[in-house]
C-alpha cells in the first residue's frame, strides 16, 4: 500500500496552480471538452470543498461527542464534492443533486435502537451520485439499509462485533507477502462456482493470482480495497464480503449512511442522543463511539487515496 502518501498529497494540493494544473489533466484524461475553460471554473469550489473538509474534520476529531457527527458528517460532504469535481465538471448538474440523497425517519420509537435503523435510498442527492461517479457502483436495488449492515461493512469494527457476538459481513483473508488468501468458505457463501467467482474478482479489477486456493495481487492503494475486498489500516488485516448482496457497497458508502444518520440524530433527537452519551449506554454505544473515531480518519484516508489514484493514473497515461 502506498497511502502513506496521502497527507502529503493534500499537502501539494493546497497550492492554486497544483490544483488547477491536476484539474486540467484530468479534464483532458477524460476528454471532456473546453477542460481549460472548466478547471478555471471549478478552481475555486474545488480548494473550497477541500479546505472546508479539513477544517470540519479537524474540529471534529476534537469535538464533544455531544455534536462530534454533524463536524464530521459535513467534513465527509466536502470531501465528496471536491473528489466529484475531479472528474464531474457540471456538478451539480441540478438542484435535486444537492439533497443528501438518504432520507431517514422523523421520529424514533420509544423502543428505538440504532442498529435496527434504516435509512432511505433516494434516486437523486449526493449519496447515488457520489456512489455511481467515485466509487463506481450503482445504487443497490434495496430501497433501505439498516445500520447494523453498514456498521458490518467497516473492517475496523470486526472484532468488536466479533466480542459482542454480532453477525459478521466480513471475513478475515489470510496474506502471504504481497499475496492474498481468500478462505475457501466464499465460494459456498456465494453460491458461485470457482469459475463465476473469478470472474466476480475481475470484475472489480483484483488480479487473481492463484486458483488453488484463491488468491489476489494485494492492490496498491487503500481504494482498491474498500470492497468487495476490505482492509484495516491498523491491524493490517484483510477482509473479504461473505455476501454478494452487499458486493457492490463501497465502504465510503457505509461511511456516509452511518454518518448521515448519527448526523441527523444528533440535531433532531436530542433525547435519545443525551440518553446513549450519559445514562443508558446499550451495547450500539461502543460500536457508534469506535465507528466515529475510525471514520474520523479513514474518510479522509479513502478519499485522498481515490484522488491519489486518480493523480498516478493520468500520469501513467501521459
Amino acid at each position: 500500500m502506498h497511502d502513506e502518501n496521502v497527507s502529503t498529497f493534500f499537502s501539494y494540493l493546497e497550492a492554486e496552480d497544483a490544483a488547477l494544473t491536476f484539474l486540467q489533466n484530468s479534464y483532458r484524461h477524460l476528454d471532456i471538452p473546453d477542460a481549460e475553460t472548466r478547471s478555471y471554473q471549478n478552481i475555486s469550489a474545488f480548494l473550497a470543498y477541500l479546505e472546508h473538509g479539513k477544517s470540519y474534520y479537524a474540529y471534529g476529531k476534537n469535538a464533544p461527542l455531544l455534536m462530534k457527527p454533524v463536524l464530521l458528517f459535513y467534513g465527509m460532504t466536502h470531501f465528496m464534492k471536491a473528489s466529484l469535481l475531479l472528474t464531474r465538471p457540471a456538478y451539480p448538474e441540478s438542484t435535486a443533486d444537492l439533497a443528501h440523497g438518504l432520507s431517514t425517519r422523523k421520529r424514533k420509537k420509544r423502543d428505538y435502537r440504532f442498529i435496527l435503523d434504516e435509512v432511505m435510498l433516494q434516486q437523486r442527492g449526493l449519496f447515488p451520485y457520489f456512489s455511481r461517479y467515485v466509487c463506481k457502483r450503482d445504487i443497490p436495488a434495496v430501497k433501505k439499509v439498516s445500520m447494523g449492515d453498514m456498521l458490518r461493512l467497516i473492517p475496523e469494527l470486526q472484532d468488536l462485533l466479533s466480542l459482542q457476538q454480532e453477525k459478521r459481513s466480513l471475513v478475515e483473508a489470510g496474506r502471504k507477502k504481497d499475496i492474498i488468501v481468500l478462505p475457501d468458505c466464499l465460494l459456498d457463501d456465494f453460491q458461485y462456482t470457482k469459475r463465476r467467482f473469478l470472474a466476480f474478482l475481475q470484475s472489480y479489477s483484483y488480479q487473481a493470482t492463484e486458483q488453488a486456493p484463491l488468491s489476489l495481487q494485494q492492490p496498491d492503494s487503500l481504494w482498491q480495497a474498500a470492497g468487495p475486498l476490505f482492509y484495516n489500516p491498523l491491524s493490517q488485516q484483510y477482509y473479504f464480503i461473505r455476501q454478494s448482496y452487499w458486493s457492490g457497497f463501497h465502504e465510503c458508502m457505509a461511511h456516509y449512511a452511518l454518518s448521515y444518520n448519527l448526523s441527523m440524530i444528533c440535531r433532531y433527537e436530542a433525547e435519545w442522543w443525551m440518553d446513549l452519551l450519559h445514562i443508558n449506554r446499550r451495547n450500539e454505544y461502543p460500536l457508534i463511539m469506535r465507528f466515529l473515531e475510525i471514520t474520523a480518519d479513514k474518510f479522509p484516508l479513502l478519499i485522498g487515496s481515490y484522488m491519489l489514484k486518480h493523480f498516478q493514473d493520468i500520469k501513467k497515461a501521459r
